[in-house]
């Protein structure tokens, strides 16, 4: 009878009257964000059409203006992950 009644005031002394607050954990979860194909379509290759002034312009400025178009698709790239 004394072991069960020390059991009993054992048992009753472990239990808590006022329960605690759960404790708030953060987690950072890095995500994988797909890359749309417009983004990775190979870069427009321009090629040489004669050998004139010209045509030396000509080249000048439509590579110019794809390495452009290039650059552009590549920081949106970079933008995804932000």
């Amino acid at each position: 009878m004394r072991c069960a009644a020390i059991a009993l005031v054992l048992a009753l002394a472990g239990c808590k009257t006022t329960p605690e607050a759960p404790e708030i954990v953060y987690v950072t979860v890095e995500k994988i964000v797909p890359v749309p194909a417009e983004l990775t379509r190979p870069c427009d290759l321009v090629e040489k059409q004669g050998n004139s002034y010209g045509e030396a312009i000509r080249l000048a400025n439509a590579r110019l203006e794809s390495l452009k178009l290039c650059n552009a698709d590549k920081a949106e790239i970079r933008g995804l992950g932000e």
